[in-house]
């Protein structure tokens, strides 16, 4: 659309223009439509909006918006809507699929600007707000146009003297790093449109600052002070520490520090040297990932606002396409995390994961368990859910799906999402989950749950206490994943209103 713009008006056929993004518009309607139909055949459904590309983005933004309706909850995520979380789920997965590519291009030796690589991170977690690659560099310009301003006879300046003024300027202006107060391990710190969208001291702008002044290297055939030099060899770099202010870091000091934590020569040399882009995203994933291990496991005591989930499956990516291909044993430990993750919370990204994570593991018995993993999670998509009525031997079953509960004895909230007449677990599980010491044994309704915490639990009716709560007292983890189920919540009956009737029609 800019370029578009930018030509004279009739340079662009506007009516087919138009007809065109209608006519995608219809198309991802009807797909939503009927992903919300039928549990069955949903990957390939996603698949065919994703494959529209950005052109289906203004129809699940909208959709994503909805505050009421029949199934405004399985639209989007954060007040509980069916149509709403699966358009929610298609734009995060849309995003997705514009990240990876790029840290792919970076693995395979394409050029791929550094603020365009940090950006793919952002594009992970919806908090962010960043939708397009672009938004972060037009950002960075804004911030560039400004310190150029500032500065109108830079023209002039050595490369020394600019790195100064850089460092410099980002002091005086608020962008030199964390505020003291705040912890460095944040996980805000570690996205780079998050710091942009921020404002003033408080903002999380540890990205912001190594961006712009870390390390500098004069132009090839000059020093740092502008001298030319015999020959085309590299002049020294000078080295800067935003965090503390507009002062050179003389490299003595940064090889004692190397040599005091045991870092050999070799790996000095190499720690000193300019960093690559695939190398500054390789160590922001390690850092978020530190970061997720450091902060606090009790979510009501957490104090940033990114969801964790979304921070590390972005983090395990990066990692998992950017570490050495002479090192599998890292891709090794990384990847039954990553597809944990993949499985329970991002199943929408199995082509992703087919086109990207398989490869990686080419001639390694992990290969065909991938490809293995991914023909299983297709086959039971494709296959129709059996129906289940309340009649017959279901007839005495208590409670219905989208009432919550408290458990008896654990005290967690969660959601009915289905039901069994008895205990349908294995003989091994009931043993050691002590199914036959419970009163009415495995002889009683057990019931499906979706928990605030995104864990699947089965549980037995006597352990099930029912409570009436209004929309506003649900935890909102809980509300925020029931859209996977559920169109509404129904405020009269103080429950959610089911979404799989064509497994529970008579719930």
């Amino acid at each position: 659309m800019p370029r578009k713009l930018a030509h004279p008006v009739n340079s662009t056929d506007w009516k087919a223009l138009f007809v065109s993004k209608y006519q995608v518009d219809r198309s991802v309607t009807r797909i939503l439509d009927s992903i919300l139909g039928s549990q069955t055949g949903r990957i390939e459904k996603f698949r065919r909006v994703i494959n529209m590309g950005y052109d289906a983005k203004d129809t699940l933004l909208r959709y994503s918006l909805i505050e009421s309706g029949e199934d405004c909850l399985a639209r989007r995520v954060p007040r509980a809507n069916h149509k709403r979380y699966y358009a929610h789920a298609l734009l995060t997965c849309l995003h997705r699929s514009i990240a990876i590519p790029e840290w792919a291009k970076l693995k395979h030796g394409e050029p791929v600007s550094l603020d365009r690589a940090l950006a793919c991170f952002d594009l992970f977690i919806p908090e962010s707000g960043t939708g397009d690659l672009d938004e972060i560099r037009e950002s960075l310009n804004w911030i560039l146009d400004r310190f150029i301003a500032s500065h109108p006879d830079l023209y002039i300046f050595t490369p020394r003297e600019k790195a100064l003024a850089v460092a410099s300027w980002l002091g005086l202006n608020d962008l030199t790093g964390i505020n003291p107060e705040r912890e460095y391990h944040s996980l805000e710190h570690n996205f780079l449109g998050l710091a942009l969208k921020g404002g003033g001291p408080e903002r999380p702008s540890l990205w912001i600052s190594i961006s712009c002044a870390c390390d500098h290297y004069p132009p090839l055939g000059s020093d740092i002070n502008g001298n030319v030099l015999s020959g085309m060899e590299p002049g020294e770099p000078l080295y800067l520490d935003p965090f503390r202010g507009a002062r050179e870091t003389p490299v003595s000091n940064l090889r004692s520090q190397l040599a005091f934590l045991g870092m050999s020569d070799m790996d000095q040399i190499t720690t000193l040297g300019e960093a690559s882009t695939s190398g500054v995203i390789l160590r922001c994933g390690k850092n978020i990932l530190n970061s997720i291990r450091v902060e606090p496991q009790d979510p009501t005591s957490r104090a940033t606002s990114i969801d964790v989930v979304s921070a590390k499956y972005a983090a395990l990516w990066s990692v998992m396409l950017l570490s050495s291909d002479s090192r599998p044993m890292d891709l090794r430990h990384q990847l039954p995390w990553l597809m944990e993750l993949f499985a329970t919370d991002f199943p929408s990204d199995i082509f992703l994961v087919e086109q990207y994570i398989a490869p990686l593991f080419h001639g390694l018995f992990e290969h065909e368990h991938i490809l293995e993993s991914l023909h299983v999670m297709r086959a039971v998509d494709e296959i129709p859910k059996q129906i289940r009525r309340r009649t017959g031997g279901n007839a005495n079953i208590q409670y219905k799906v989208g009432q919550v509960f408290r458990h008896r004895r654990y005290h967690y909230e969660a959601i009915i999402t289905g039901w069994d007449s008895e205990c349908g677990a294995g003989e091994q599980w009931m043993r050691r989950m002590g199914i036959d010491r419970l009163e009415s044994g495995r002889h009683q309704s057990f019931y499906h749950v979706l928990v605030a915490d995104r864990s699947v639990r089965y549980v037995a009716e006597e352990n099930i206490g029912i409570i009436l709560p209004h929309f506003t007292e649900l935890p909102s983890s809980l509300t925020a994943i029931a859209g996977k189920h559920f169109k509404r919540w129904d405020e009269r009956e103080r429950m959610f209103v089911s979404n799989m009737k064509d497994e529970y029609p008579d719930d």
